[in-house]
């Protein structure tokens, strides 16, 4: 706990920052300082008018009169004193308001021109503490202390000029020595005292410091049980804290009473001495009391003025730490007068750079390439290649140790830092939002932007659906660093910001990192659209997502080790090479673990399920329930404990929502290609009265609710499963639905249609059925291509599957006849793809190009409709638009190979017929 010499020396730089306030409002401060020194004298003039009153009464012939001048005068000086000192405070208010904030907001505004290296070593808590406690001790000198230590000074100085012109020079001279006894004894142990208060300070924000680091991993706390960890982290700082608390109370204490006793001392010796004069007549009981009146007046300031000097003292070290901060210069200084960044064609330029962050730690070597205008670069490699110290060089978070970055032939160092950031955007691979709206945080990209601007980024971004389904849309609060969002859901936001800022330079810093792969590929397309016509750098680890890239650049230890195309890398049997393998590896089995989780789950088993592990809550609130469910059994590919799960969450939801005696409504009925679950109640919830908030939340609930939905989970869940998952409330009541497309294939034997095969063809299939007979599979379901990919190849079938219409056109056009595959299974829902949206749009443009090419009758390409619309209407449909069997999902797997069977002979008559022609 010594004090060094540098503390002792420590010069505040607090006192030149009160003296520039003052002058900056020296009308206002010499206003207060007039109010101050007249509500002083008004106070000073109440011991001479009550020396009066008292001398008047202590007159035999004036008892028979009241003096009322005089005491009207003793409660008006009294008045005054209060007055002026209340008017001073509302003048001198604006000073300090207006000091403090300016202060702060430089403050602030300093702290966001530091670089990313300051901010990378900060403690958060340790650092809202000092600014905190700085500006506070601020504040205390220019308004408490000023305007105490000045009036007490005038009233003091006053107190001596009446005593030293009225009464006895013993007086004066022993206030005189109580003031300097009083000052220097205060002075020296204030000072030593000052060195228990800095360990404080500096406790007090490594507390609140680990206080907040805490919180803000809240959930890394629950992960590893280590509450006890971090309670004993906290509480040894505490108990260190409490002993320098104590140590700096008894030096506080010992200071009193010194104080104290000097006081004591001096009011002892003014009375005695005060006391003989009246004894001996030298002066009036008036006097007596008027030299009381002034002991007490002084000494009470007195000691004010040394709790003043303390609080202080106290402020201007709580300051110190905040002026270091301000000492604290940006790692890049920008030189004044620099022009903007003047983007023509947005080509970028690596130039033989070097950099480490540390000098004995070199990161890049020579590192040289170059993002022509409207290309795409990608950078790859393994964590700790270099691959995001490239991102923050391009937008200047640090210089480069030597070569140079350039846009259109301008060095960034030439430019306004403000100028190159305007120029670029960046999709981050860790997303934190403002704890504000959603709108706010995709707004932030372009301020001003309208909501109309907003909401179009969004569905470009494909989040717009999911954000319109909360109840409070686009001004949901996203909580601190948007916790309260799934991290696909803050990545999307992330990239609709991108979207809406609209740069001509694009970083994507792992951009769909935090996607999972059926979101992966949705976003992917909307990634590349924005990419395209504009110049763009991607930092990728999954390889899958950069094969367009006009040049890949492959990094390792800081060096680019390849470079070239994905078909080129894929040729020289290098790095990227091993790399590409190995995901590929690992997206095997990825899929292959997936298929083995995926079972067929029936719905209504799933459903009947949930309800009986919810009956007894469900009486115990006595909720009333309603179940439709359709005939028909309805059969999904799913994991079924995760689909339970998330029944399990939307149902108990409703059930909590829903008070006492509710009802609750649920439907289970086939929807086309879809079965669709839909649960339905009779609550409108509305604001409670005199409240303008709604009940209603972001996670789509009413507060406050015993348990909460996890929105972004459901959400997850159902769309991993190729399903949608919507929420809504109308004036009838809250209604959400889960559709899940059908099960492609049925888990047990048994036809569902007539396809043409006896029971007797069907038991003589065997592994090797279908040896030689081409597939193709035309479906938008995942699950359902790799369903019946799995059961076709098992039987020897060849199998190749396409997701869209339009892919599979594309592929027969550039296909001669003979090379067609030998049969079709086409799903009628094949989503939003162009006009290509149904199979019967498809199979139809497969005959007109049999046309052209004049295929005969036995040449034809024979087709199956495999889909979930299941209705005789259905079926005729897809006869008469070309197909020539027509099996509805969920289809026994038996009967589906059966029915190639029956179509195989065609098959191998269609490709003898090609052959011989």
């Amino acid at each position: 706990m010594n004090c060094t010499r540098m503390d002792k020396k420590r010069l505040n730089p607090v006192w030149p920052i009160l003296v520039a306030a003052i002058w900056r409002f020296r009308r206002r401060t010499s206003l207060a300082v007039l109010l101050v020194v007249l509500a002083k004298l008004a106070a000073v003039s109440v011991p001479l008018v009550l020396k009066k009153v008292v001398d008047e009464f202590s007159r035999p012939e004036m008892l028979a009169s009241i003096p009322v001048l005089l005491l009207v005068g003793y409660a008006v000086m009294r008045f005054f004193g209060t007055f002026f000192g209340e008017i001073r405070d509302v003048v001198f208010a604006r000073v300090t308001q207006r000091t403090v904030s300016d202060f702060l907001i430089r403050t602030f505004t300093h702290l966001h021109r530091l670089s990313p290296r300051f901010h990378s070593l900060r403690q958060t808590g340790v650092l809202t503490r000092e600014v905190e406690r700085g500006t506070a001790g601020i504040g205390f000198l220019l308004g408490v202390a000023l305007f105490t230590i000045v009036p007490t000074l005038v009233e003091m100085a006053s107190v001596l000029i009446i005593l030293a012109a009225g009464y006895s020079l013993w007086f004066t001279v022993i206030l005189g020595l109580t003031f300097v006894l009083y000052g220097v004894f205060t002075l020296v142990f204030t000072e030593r005292r000052a060195i228990y208060q800095r360990a404080l300070n500096r406790l007090d924000s490594n507390a609140n410091g680990r206080l907040v680091d805490s919180l803000l991993n809240y959930e890394t706390v629950k992960y590893y049980t280590g509450e006890k960890i971090e309670t004993s982290r906290f509480q040894n700082i505490m108990s260190e804290w409490i002993e320098v608390g104590i140590r700096n109370q008894k030096a506080l204490s010992l200071l009193h009473i010194g104080q104290s006793a000097i006081i004591a001392i001096s009011v002892a010796g003014v009375m005695l001495f005060a006391g003989d004069q009246v004894v001996h007549r030298g002066m009036t009981v008036g006097d007596l009391v008027l030299i009381n009146a002034y002991v007490i007046q002084i000494c009470l300031p007195l000691n004010s003025l040394g709790f003043i000097f303390r609080e202080a003292k106290d402020a201007s070290i709580n300051a110190e730490r905040l002026f270091s901060l301000l000492g604290e210069r940006p790692e890049i200084e920008e030189s004044p007068g620099l022009p903007t960044l003047q983007v023509k064609v947005g080509e970028v330029r690596f130039e033989h750079v070097d950099f480490g962050y540390e000098p004995s730690r070199p990161i890049l070597h020579d590192v040289s390439f170059t993002i022509a205008a409207g290309t795409t670069v990608a950078v790859v490699g393994g964590s700790g290649s270099g691959k995001s110290t490239l991102v923050r060089l391009l937008l200047r978070f640090y210089d480069v140790g030597t070569g140079q970055i350039s846009i259109d032939g301008q060095p960034i160092y030439e430019v306004t830092q403000e100028s190159l950031r305007t120029a670029i955007g960046v999709v981050p691979q860790d997303t934190i939002l403002f704890n504000d709206s959603i709108a706010y945080n995709i707004g932030y990209a372009r301020p001003g932007a309208s909501r109309e601007e907003i909401e179009a980024a969004a569905r470009s971004a494909q989040v717009h659906d999911f954000i319109s389904s909360l109840p409070q849309g686009y001004d949901t609060m996203v909580g601190e660093r948007g916790v309260r969002l799934s991290g696909g859901e803050r990545q999307r936001i992330a990239i609709a910001r991108a979207i809406l800022k609209n740069p001509p330079i694009l970083i994507l810093d792992e951009a769909t990192s935090a996607l999972d792969t059926r979101s992966e590929r949705s976003i992917q397309d909307e990634l590349g659209r924005l990419a395209r016509d504009r110049t763009a750098l991607i930092i990728a680890h999954r390889l899958s997502t950069v094969v367009d890239a006009a040049e890949i650049l492959v990094m390792d230890l800081g060096r680019i080790v390849e470079r070239g195309t994905h078909d080129e890398l894929l040729e020289r049997e290098g790095l990227y090479a091993q790399m590409w393998r190995l995901q590929q590896h690992e997206r095997e089995i990825e899929q292959t673990g997936r298929r083995l989780a995926m079972q067929s789950v029936d719905m209504g088993v799933l459903v009947a399920g949930v309800l009986a592990g919810l009956r007894a809550e469900m009486q115990e609130r006595h909720i009333d329930l309603y179940t439709i469910f359709g005939n028909e059994q309805i059969r999904v590919t799913g994991n079924l404990s995760q689909l339970h799960q998330a029944a399990w969450d939307v149902l108990q939801y409703f059930m909590a929502v829903n008070p006492p005696g509710g009802r609750i409504e649920l439907r289970l009925e086939r929807s086309g290609a879809n079965g669709r679950l839909m649960i339905m109640d009779n609550l409108v919830t509305s604001p409670p009265a005199g409240e303008g908030e709604p009940q209603m939340h972001a996670e789509g609930r009413s507060a406050p609710l015993p348990v909460a939905l996890a929105r972004a989970e459901v959400d997850t869940v159902i769309e991993e499963h190729g399903g949608h998952f919507t929420m809504w409330q109308d004036h009838t009541g809250n209604t959400a639905i889960i559709e899940l497309p059908v099960r492609a294939l049925a888990s047990s034997a048994g036809a569902s249609e007539s396809t043409g095969a006896d029971h007797a063809t069907l038991s003589k299939l065997d592994a090797h059925v279908l040896d030689g007979v081409r597939v193709l599979a035309i479906d938008d379901n995942v699950e359902a291509r790799e369903l019946i990919g799995i059961v076709l190849e098992m039987h020897g079938a060849k199998v190749a599957s396409v997701n869209s219409g339009r892919e599979a056109l594309a592929l027969l056009a550039t296909l001669p006849s003979i090379s067609w595959p030998d049969i079709v299974l086409c799903d009628i829902s094949l989503g939003d793809d162009d006009v290509y949206t149904d199979g019967y749009a498809v199979i139809r443009r497969i005959r007109e190009l049999e046309t052209e090419r004049a295929t005969t009758l036995v040449e034809r390409l024979p087709a199956i409709a495999l889909t979930g619309f299941a209705t005789p209407g259905d079926r005729m449909r897809a006869l008469l638009a070309g197909f020539q069997l027509h099996l509805a999902k969920p289809v026994d797997p038996n009967e589906l190979v059966a029915a190639i069977v029956s179509l195989a002979g065609h098959a191998v008559r269609r490709s003898a017929a090609v052959v011989n022609a």
